[in-house]
C-alpha cells in the first residue's frame, strides 16, 4: 500500500506503472480509498490495468486529504511498500515524490515487524518569510491519544535547538500537518538567514513514520516536495566494512552539477567527504565535482548516509527542486532495471551515472534497453542502443529522442536495462521556470 496528500489547490495526479507485471509476472487489483484530512471515508474506487501499463489517477474529489493505494494479488507481491509515483502541480511549479507513508498491515504489527516510533529527519527547512515549511504525516487504522512531540532545529553551523509541542488527538487514518512556523517563531533568526533542518519525534501506531516535506510559495504559486527519512541518531543503521569508501555520482541536470546537502542526524562519528572536508553535522556542498567519496575513520561506514541533490533549472524559479538520496557502498547489490516516469505533457530528462569504482565494467560494449510503457496501450515500444564503453553513454537523454510522447497524455513510464549493474538513473519533468527530479526504481 501506499498514502498520498492531496494539497488545497494543487493538481494531484497519482502515476502508477504495473511494475508488478512486467518485472514478476503478477496481476493485480488496485483499490484507491480517498478521504478528508480528519480520515473520514470520501470514495472507495477498484481499478485495474486493463487498458494500458500505466494508470494515472487524478485526485479531484476531495480538496483537501489523502488517497491510500493498495495493491491486491492471489501470490505473494514480495514487497509490501507500492512503488507509486505523485505528481503535483500548482500553476509555476511542478514536482513529483515516490511512495512515502503506507499503513501497516496486521501480519506486520502482530509479528512486531513495524517501525510505528517516529523519529524522522532530513527535513531542509527555508527561513525565507515567504515560504512556508511544512510536513505531512498520515495515520493508519489505529487511533492515536494526544501527545508531546519534539521537534529539533539544525542550523547550518551544527547547533541543535529543541522545542517541544503538542500533538491533537488522530483519528484513524486522519492528515496531520507539522508546521514549522507554529513552533518556532523566530526560526529566521535560528537558522542565521540560511537554511537548516528539522527532526520530529513522535509517537505512531499503525502506519510508517516516513513524512512528506512541503515547501510552498504562495505568492508566486510553487510548490515543491520530497520525503523525509530516519533520525539515525535514534534508528541505529548497520555498518559495512569495506576497503573502499561509499560513493555518490551526480547526475548532470541541465549540463550542470547540483549542489549535494548531507543532511544531520546521521549515525554518530565524524566522516570526510572528497578526503579533505571533515563533517559531523548537516552540511551544502556547492561541487565542481562528479564524483564524491565519503570516509569514517578506520573502514567501517554506516550502511545509509543520508544525501540529496538540489537546484533550480531557472535563477526566476523560487524554490529548488530535491531529490532524496544516499551513498553507494561494496555492500550495495547491482542493479541491472530501472523505471522512471516521464510525461507526454512536461519537458522530460534522462540522468544516467554509473559506479565503475563499485561494479566493474569488463564488458567489451554495453546495451541500454529502453521501454515505453503507456497508460492507453498494453504495447511496449523498445529501442537498443550498444556504446562501446561507460564514457560514450550521454549523461542526459532527451525522453522525446527515444520516443514520440504525444501518443499519450499525462504521464508514462519508461524502463532500462542493462547487464551493466552499476547504474543509477533519474528522470526530469520541467514547467516553466520549474523543475522536479526523483531517482528511478
Amino acid at each position: 500500500s501506499a498514502i498520498f496528500y492531496k494539497p488545497n489547490g494543487i493538481k494531484t495526479t497519482i502515476s502508477l506503472s504495473n511494475y508488478w507485471s512486467f518485472k514478476n509476472n503478477l496481476d493485480v487489483t488496485l483499490l484507491f480509498s480517498t478521504r478528508d484530512l480528519k480520515g473520514n471515508l470520501i470514495s472507495r474506487e477498484v481499478l485495474d490495468f486493463q487498458s494500458g501499463n500505466i494508470l494515472n489517477f487524478s485526485v479531484d474529489k476531495l480538496e483537501e486529504g489523502s488517497i491510500e493505494v493498495e495493491a491486491f494479488s492471489s501470490k505473494n507481491l514480495r514487497i509490501p511498500y507500492a512503488a507509486i509515483m505523485c505528481v503535483y502541480e500548482d500553476e509555476n511549479s511542478i514536482s513529483m515524490v515516490h511512495s512515502y507513508s503506507r499503513n501497516h498491515s496486521l501480519i506486520e504489527l502482530e509479528d512486531d515487524n513495524a517501525i510505528v516510533v517516529g523519529r524522522e529527519s532530513c527535513w531542509t527547512v527555508r527561513g525565507a518569510s515567504s515560504i512556508r515549511n511544512c510536513a505531512v504525516f498520515h495515520n493508519g487504522h489505529l487511533e492515536i491519544p494526544s501527545q508531546i512531540g519534539k521537534l529539533i532545529i539544525t542550523n547550518v553551523e551544527g547547533c541543535d535547538f529543541e522545542y517541544s509541542f503538542k500533538l491533537p488527538r488522530l483519528n484513524a487514518f486522519e492528515t496531520y500537518l507539522f508546521e514549522i512556523d507554529s513552533v518556532v517563531p523566530n526560526l529566521k533568526k535560528v537558522l542565521k538567514d540560511d537554511i537548516g533542518w528539522a527532526t520530529v519525534h513522535f509517537l505512531s501506531k499503525s502506519s510508517f513514520t516516513r513524512l512528506l516535506v512541503i515547501w510552498q510559495d504562495v505568492q508566486r504559486k510553487e510548490f515543491q516536495v520530497t520525503h523525509s527519512n530516519f533520525d539515525y541518531t535514534s534508528h541505529k543503521t548497520n555498518h559495512v566494512t569495506s576497503a573502499k569508501p561509499a560513493y555518490m555520482t551526480l547526475p548532470k541536470v541541465n549540463g550542470v552539477l547540483p549542489s549535494v546537502i548531507v543532511y544531520p542526524k546521521f549515525s554518530s562519528g565524524t566522516y570526510t567527504l572528497n578526503g579533505t572536508k571533515k563533517f559531523k553535522s548537516g552540511l551544502v556542498y556547492v561541487t565542481n565535482s562528479k564524483k564524491l567519496t565519503f570516509e569514517g575513520n578506520g573502514k567501517e561506514l554506516p550502511a545509509r548516509i543520508v544525501t540529496a541533490i538540489t537546484g533550480k533549472s531557472s535563477d526566476s524559479a523560487s524554490l529548488p527542486y530535491e531529490c532524496s538520496l544516499g551513498v553507494v557502498h561494496e555492500k550495495c547489490p547491482p542493479k541491472r532495471f530501472h523505471w522512471f516516469l516521464v510525461s507526454g505533457e512536461h519537458e522530460t530528462l534522462i540522468h544516467i551515472t554509473s559506479y565503475s569504482e563499485i561494479y566493474p565494467c569488463d564488458n567489451v560494449q554495453i546495451n541500454l534497453c529502453f521501454r515505453l510503457y503507456l497508460p492507453n496501450s498494453k504495447e511496449v515500444l523498445e529501442k537498443t542502443f550498444v556504446y562501446g564503453s561507460l564514457e560514450e553513454i550521454p549523461s542526459e537523454i532527451e525522453a522525446k529522442e527515444l520516443f514520440d510522447l504525444s501518443v499519450f497524455n499525462g504521464f508514462a513510464c519508461i524502463s532500462l536495462f542493462s547487464h551493466f549493474g552499476g547504474f543509477v538513473v533519474y528522470s526530469s519533468l520541467k514547467k516553466n521556470n520549474s523543475m522536479t527530479l526523483e531517482h528511478s526504481f
